[in-house]
């Protein structure tokens, strides 16, 4: 089953923080702040994977709908 898209998510979760009420749709100024927080994290995660690839790259992937961003499949052994 596909993921629902991210501004749902952050929907839903402002929501749950009590930042949104049931109905209300997501402001602009959430959105930007969650665009802000996402990117700090990212910052955060290119320290950690190679230079290629890190977390920093899946967050930005994830958050941002950049799949070519996204991890490569690890090899089975």
């Amino acid at each position: 089953m596909p993921e629902p898209p991210v501004e749902e998510e952050l929907a839903e979760m402002a929501r749950r923080a009590g930042e949104l009420a049931d109905d209300e749709p997501l402001r602009p100024t959430l959105l930007l702040f969650a665009d802000m927080v996402s990117g700090r994290c990212a910052q955060i995660g290119d320290r950690y994977g190679d230079w290629d690839r890190n977390a920093g790259d899946h967050i930005r992937a994830v958050m941002h709908g950049f799949p070519g961003l996204m991890p490569r499949p690890q090899a089975s052994d």
